[in-house]
């Protein structure tokens, strides 16, 4: 019974922090609207948060599940396992970044974004971030540490909003 509570408080924390961070964000949406004033700069924002999900995806490779399932499993060290992953996930994501950075003009001219390679620059910077990040949280959430978890989660999303609200109204274009 005791394992059950425990089981409860641990999702319920992990739950929380999510949807908060994800309320969070979804709050910058009027801030967004506010900076960009034209409706063709937020569409771009729009759409490179959906290859985010996609990038994201491809750049963990399924590395978080295979982490729990190999650092749970008899006979191996999770600790190997978790240095293994970070590696793996790590590399990848510095060679996305170099291959992104070299291949960018190329990359915003075929989306038609040639004035905002800027936008897909942070955007592919911010990706490899998330996908390393994406197993150190893993390793967090199997040694049990729930309040860790959702502490540096939240941390990051203050900081992300933080650096949003540095970014300054553009002059009146009028």
């Amino acid at each position: 019974m005791a394992e059950m509570k425990r089981l409860a408080k641990d999702t319920a924390i992990y739950g929380v922090s999510s949807i908060l961070g994800r309320f969070l964000n979804w709050c910058l949406v009027p801030f967004y609207t506010y900076v960009f004033t034209d409706t063709q700069e937020y569409g771009i924002v729009g759409e490179l948060y959906a290859w985010t999900a996609i990038l994201l995806v491809l750049l963990t490779y399924g590395m978080e599940t295979g982490f729990f399932r190999f650092a749970n499993k008899d006979g191996h060290d999770a600790k190997q396992v978790y240095s293994t992953t970070v590696i793996s996930v790590g590399v990848t994501s510095i060679i996305f970044i170099i291959l992104f950075t070299i291949f960018l003009p190329g990359i915003s001219g075929s989306m038609g974004y040639e004035k905002h390679g800027d936008f897909l620059w942070m955007m592919a910077f911010t990706v490899a971030i998330d996908a390393f990040s994406c197993i150190p949280f893993a390793w967090l959430r199997f040694l049990k540490r729930p309040v860790m978890f959702a502490t540096i989660k939240l941390l990051m999303i203050f900081v992300n909003i933080i650096f949003n609200e540095k970014t300054k109204k553009p002059e009146c274009r009028c």
